[in-house]
């Protein structure tokens, strides 16, 4: 019996270590008005996901959000907004967990910047001094937030929002002198940095920015963060005609590569993130690209500086065809050289590694355009059946708008072009007026189409829009064609489609 009461003793404070080793955010919040939201996102590295919302009808809001998965780069943030209005966030509350700790987050009201966060992580003590410093001002930003209901409206209140921020980072900025420099302090000014890299000198705080900076000492200088820093304030970002920049990138298994081992191809890479939406719907194209035939002297490359379990869960979900890299040394590798400062950003490098072009955002037309003109595409494919001459990937001599030919197919009594539509989570629509034209002038009509004409056609998130249109025969001796949406100036259109070898 003794045995029995011991080893049940000690299963009971084995529970109970257990319970206290349990990482958890713990909520207790008041005169929270019925019809807001609380947010709670979990953040790795470049961004997060809304892991717990609370919308009970009740005041006030008791609730507890336990962490799991966690990493060095974990942390959360909480925020409210109201029900059905997706313009009335306001503004989050970083919030630092501590690994076996419980966090509280306490107070009254929807301004988060009133609340108290108590962590054992001591990054939230300089996170809060931040945050005490310009928490009025966060307040007036989250009243003007909370009286937008559309897109107009947050459009107008936009002009007074940055206007508050910019007071908010002078406050910091002031307090950042007399606060002794330490790993947060850093971190901030790094935060800040990334302004700069943006905007460079035009930069409001600029000044304060390099201020901050010669105020360090040289240990904190020679860190990453520091050198970030430097290179943000003092290097050149990269122009048209420079040769691009080059460091240690990693695939999914861990293997360098550099960008030198491409030369001699045509390149776009793309830097980008796991939690960039355009990003994400961009992937989708690019295996498509290379399911239609990426030709062997142009790649697609894509890089990423996010966390490594990010990474990897990119790799995994995205099942990529084409290169996928990692910048693991993000805050001195090749983002912070080429001044990164927005995602998706796009670089186009030549055969001999110099940068024909920088863009921001994905631009398809402008990426099909440079896929045709640079050999992006693989050649094309002539076959002859008993009934219909085949050809895949057809070769064209401009286009205008985003819409591309795959394959076509030309029998004696129609034509039948297989078509994709190379953007995920959008609609697409082929206007019944849609032609094939010889010197300007329609000689085969749209008779037929596997798609409605009338209205458009959805296509969902990391699908691209497919469709196969019947057209009149071709006049006898036809070798190019054009492919026209309409008869009209701006019409989308594929001009100098070849149909004989």
């Amino acid at each position: 019996m003794k045995t029995k009461l011991l080893l049940a003793a000690l299963g009971l404070a084995t529970t109970a270590f257990g319970q206290n080793n349990k990482t958890a955010i713990e909520f207790n919040l008041t005169d929270i008005p019925e019809g807001y939201i609380i947010d709670i996102s979990k953040f790795e590295g470049q961004g997060g996901r809304t892991c717990f919302a609370d919308s009970s009808t009740t005041t006030t809001r008791k609730f507890t959000v336990n962490c799991e998965d966690l990493t060095d780069n974990t942390y959360y943030s909480a925020s409210l907004y109201k029900k059905n209005n997706n313009f009335s966030h306001l503004n989050s509350r970083k919030i630092m967990i501590q690994k076996g700790s419980t966090t509280i987050v306490s107070g009254s009201g929807i301004h988060s910047g009133d609340w108290n966060v108590e962590s054992k992580n001591p990054k939230q003590v300089f996170l809060n001094k931040m945050n005490d410093l310009g928490k009025d001002l966060l307040s007036k930003m989250d009243d003007i937030r909370d009286t937008v209901t559309n897109y107009e409206g947050y459009r107008s209140s936009n002009p007074s929002v940055i206007e508050i921020y910019n007071q908010v980072n002078k406050r910091e900025f002031e307090a950042m002198k007399t606060i002794p420099v330490d790993a947060y302090w850093l971190e901030r000014l790094l935060q800040a940095s990334a302004s700069v890299n943006y905007e460079g000198k035009e930069y409001k705080y600029y000044n304060q920015v390099e201020e901050l900076y010669k105020l360090m000492p040289d240990q904190y200088k020679n860190t990453k963060e520091g050198k970030a820093i430097n290179l943000a304030l003092y290097s050149k970002a990269p122009e048209i005609g420079d040769v691009i920049n080059d460091y240690d990138l990693y695939d999914a298994d861990g293997t360098v590569h550099h960008l030198a081992d491409y030369r001699g191809k045509w390149l776009l890479l793309e830097f980008s993130s796991y939690f960039c939406g355009p990003c994400r719907l961009f992937c989708p194209t690019v295996k498509y690209f290379y399911e239609r035939g990426v030709g062997k002297n142009f790649e697609i490359i894509d890089i990423t500086n996010d966390a490594q379990v990010q990474f990897e869960a990119m790799a995994a979900d995205e099942k990529f065809t084409s290169p996928l890299f990692n910048d693991r040394e993000s805050k001195t590798g090749l983002f912070a050289l080429n001044k990164i400062s927005a995602y998706p950003t796009f670089y186009i490098v030549d055969p001999e590694g110099k940068i024909t072009d920088i863009f921001m955002g994905v631009y398809y037309d402008k990426i099909i355009k440079l896929m045709k003109d640079h050999g992006g595409f693989a050649k094309p494919e002539y076959k002859k059946e008993k009934n219909a001459t085949i050809i895949t990937r057809p070769e064209f001599a401009n286009i205008n708008g985003q819409f591309l030919i795959d394959k076509i197919e030309i029998y004696k009594d129609s034509v039948v072009t297989h078509c994709t539509f190379p953007i995920s989570y959008t609609s697409y629509k082929v206007a019944k007026e849609t032609g094939l034209f010889v010197n300007g002038k329609c000689v085969s009509k749209l008779i037929g189409s596997n798609i409605s004409n009338d209205d458009f056609t959805p296509i969902p998130f990391g699908e691209l829009g497919h469709c196969r249109l019947t057209f009149e025969p071709l006049p006898k001796g036809t070798k190019t064609f054009d492919f026209i949406e309409g008869d009209c100036e701006g019409c989308f259109r594929i001009e100098g489609i070849k149909i004989a070898e």
